[in-house]
């Protein structure tokens, strides 16, 4: 798993669960930063120029701790929606405890809020635990789900969301750190009165594209973006002191392949501070920890009638926390379909997804009233489910099969 799985936006003030954490300062305040150790063997500055940024984040390492913030900026004609995710890293024992937070502004483009998961209603702050390759969250009872890198492969496949911010430059992943480790610098930074170096690089979009949310990602990775622009700072010791990026040229090929519609800017920050001052607090003793494997089901695993929690730090409805219906419960389910069909003479892409949302109609008009009334909105059904379509070696007829689940949202 690590050598780390890569892998995100105004910055709002930490939140009171890292409050202590990253207030740990060398006491009064006098004792100097811990200089950065050479992993190499020589100083960062004197490795030649396309190892140096790769160097740095060694250096980095070698400190043994630092705070950082990380920002999303997706900039609107109706204001900017900015993604923040801040915390405390122990790089010597490859642990982290963050905090994420979302600022939405009034009629920024709905449907991108959608796909960003920033919709109206999502959950302001999230919180992460870090520990190796696993990763835990917590949901807002209170209780921690944990994700182990060690559980079987269909759910690691299903848990990638999560298990991916386990990162490899920093314990934490899905910032622009994950970048800078990657590029090789063609032109000399600039020596700043204080020693610090400043480049300007020019990023191929299959490096840049690791920290966007998956789904974004997955529609880049074919894409023919130009490079990203991207300014890296690092201290007169060679650390990684900040990194920022203009992803506007990912954003238009985003938006040409109909994502995030809208918006009109997309930046990354990056910051870091309080080197080698640093203590991940552990999870909590009072607070129970779950097996994120058991405590979680598929969607398409709950009986019709049942409801279930998207809470899961996954940002899908692909799977739940079985909860009792009522206060606790996103979703409930009201039918589920197999389809198996043959078409004939007609693009099959689509075509099972559509008899799905069909039959679905049908049982959200004939199924216990109490299954449905909830809906938001009201009188409008789910489908989710994948299908597969396959064409016979002769003649014009296709395949097309999958497993749908028919659901409501309940909020």
């Amino acid at each position: 798993m690590k050598s780390r799985r890569r892998t995100a936006a105004t910055v709002v003030a930490l939140l009171p669960l890292l409050a202590a954490a990253v207030g740990c300062q060398a006491s009064g305040g006098e004792e100097p930063a811990a200089k950065a150790p050479s992993p190499t063997g020589k100083p960062v500055f004197a490795e030649r120029l396309a190892d140096q940024l790769s160097a740095a984040t060694r250096a980095t390492a070698a400190t043994g701790s630092a705070r950082f913030t990380s920002t999303l900026s997706y900039g609107s004609a109706a204001g900017t929606a900015v993604e923040t995710t801040a915390g405390v890293l122990d790089y010597a024992a490859d642990t982290a405890r963050v905090e994420r937070s979302y600022t939405v502004p009034r009629g920024f483009p709905a449907e991108s809020a959608v796909q960003l998961g920033l919709e109206s209603g999502a959950r302001a702050r999230q919180a992460f635990a870090v520990d190796g390759n696993d990763v835990s969250y917590r949901t807002a009872a209170g209780t921690w789900l944990r994700y182990e890198a060690s559980a079987s492969q269909g759910f690691t496949d299903e848990a990638r969301p999560v298990l991916s911010y386990a990162g490899e430059a920093a314990p934490w992943g899905g910032t622009l750190a994950e970048v800078v480790r990657e590029v090789d610098p063609e032109r000399a930074p600039a020596t700043g009165a204080d020693g610090r170096r400043t480049y300007r690089l020019d990023v191929h979009s299959r490096a840049a594209d690791v920290i966007l949310p998956a789904d974004l990602g997955f529609a880049l990775v074919k894409g023919t973006a130009d490079d990203v622009p991207m300014t890296v700072v690092l201290d007169a010791d060679g650390r990684l002191l900040s990194a920022e990026a203009d992803y506007g040229p990912l954003l238009r090929e985003l938006r040409a392949k109909g994502y995030l519609p809208g918006v009109t800017s997309l930046r990354a920050a990056y910051t870091l501070t309080g080197y080698g001052e640093q203590t991940v607090p552990g999870i909590p003793a009072g607070e129970r920890v779950e097996d994120a494997e058991r405590a979680t089901a598929a969607l398409g695993g709950l009986k019709p009638g049942a409801c279930g929690s998207t809470d899961t730090g996954l940002g899908t409805v692909d799977r739940v926390r079985p909860v009792p219906c009522g206060k606790g419960a996103d979703v409930r389910v009201f039918g589920r379909h197999k389809v198996e069909e043959t078409v004939r003479g007609e693009d099959p892409v689509g075509r099972g997804r559509a008899l799905a949302a069909e039959r679905c109609g049908e049982d959200f008009d004939t199924v216990p009233a109490a299954w449905t009334e909830g809906a938001r909105p009201a009188g409008t059904y789910m489908v989710a489910g994948e299908e597969t379509s396959s064409y016979a070696y002769t003649g014009p007829d296709a395949s097309v099969s999958g497993d749908f689940t028919c659901y409501v949202t309940l909020r």
